[in-house]
């Protein structure tokens, strides 16, 4: 049962129907590691970001062998790491930024695992340094358009303007590391650019609502279908997944 990928059901037809977009399923999913700040692991989550990026070069990693210092292969394995959960915090994000994260997080992986192969003391230390800078920054961005997406919701009545531009996609339990999470694709319906916020509502198989999640983008271009990750960040049991605001602004 836990392996199981929720159901994405149908957008709303009309942009009028108040009926959320949901994803049900049975799976026992129990939120997903928070990821904020320098101590996130992202592990099971990096994969769902290279798919929502492209950045597949980012989900390898490369094993050195004997004859290394550890200390090298410690600040290797930790610039790794930092690049590797930069780049699935920046999932949350979506587009361009999303697509630069994890460019520039298998940029840091390849330079760690040639100072690791090459037992290079400094430049190990080099690639840490600039991979702890790297998370902070996208953790930074994160957070900014969390608290964007947040305003932008505060003063809307029922279910928002856009409803019928978002839909979700379940992600099965096994790729987030039995954490919530959903795959969110906004379109944009109009002739104009805009910016996108949206709650998720985790619910638990009573319908009562486990976690409550809102995300953000920017710049959606007209006619642009674009993918976000919502995930959530503490253990509950959720059959069911809804969008039960998106605003357009």
């Amino acid at each position: 049962m836990n392996n199981s990928e929720p159901r994405a059901s149908r957008p709303p037809l009309r942009r009028t129907a108040a009926r959320p977009s949901t994803a049900t399923g049975p799976r026992t999913a129990a939120g997903l590691r928070a990821v904020v700040g320098p101590k996130v692991r992202a592990g099971a989550l990096l994969a769902v970001a290279c798919a929502l990026t492209a950045g597949a070069a980012a989900c390898g990693s490369e094993h050195t062998k004997g004859g290394i210092s550890p200390t090298v292969v410690s600040a290797a394995a930790e610039a790794s790491r930092r690049a590797a959960s930069a780049a699935a915090e920046a999932s949350e994000l979506g587009g361009p930024q999303a697509t630069s994260a994890a460019s520039n997080a298998a940029a840091l992986i390849s330079q760690a695992a040639m100072a690791a192969s090459a037992s290079a003391a400094s430049a190990a230390a080099a690639v840490q340094s600039r991979a702890a800078a790297f998370e902070s920054s996208v953790s930074a961005q994160v957070s900014k358009s969390r608290q964007m997406a947040t305003t932008a919701l505060a003063g809307v009545s029922g279910s928002g303007n856009a409803l019928g531009d978002v839909t979700l996609t379940g992600v099965p339990t096994t790729a987030s590391d039995g954490f919530p999470a959903v795959v969110l694709t906004v379109h944009n319906s109009t002739s104009a650019k805009a910016n996108y916020a949206a709650q998720v509502d985790f619910l638990d198989s009573a319908g009562k609502t486990a976690e409550s999640v809102v995300v953000g983008t920017e710049d959606v271009a007209p006619g642009e279908n674009r993918t976000v990750l919502a995930h959530g960040t503490k253990q509950a049991t959720v059959a069911t997944a809804k969008v039960a605001k998106a605003q357009r602004y």
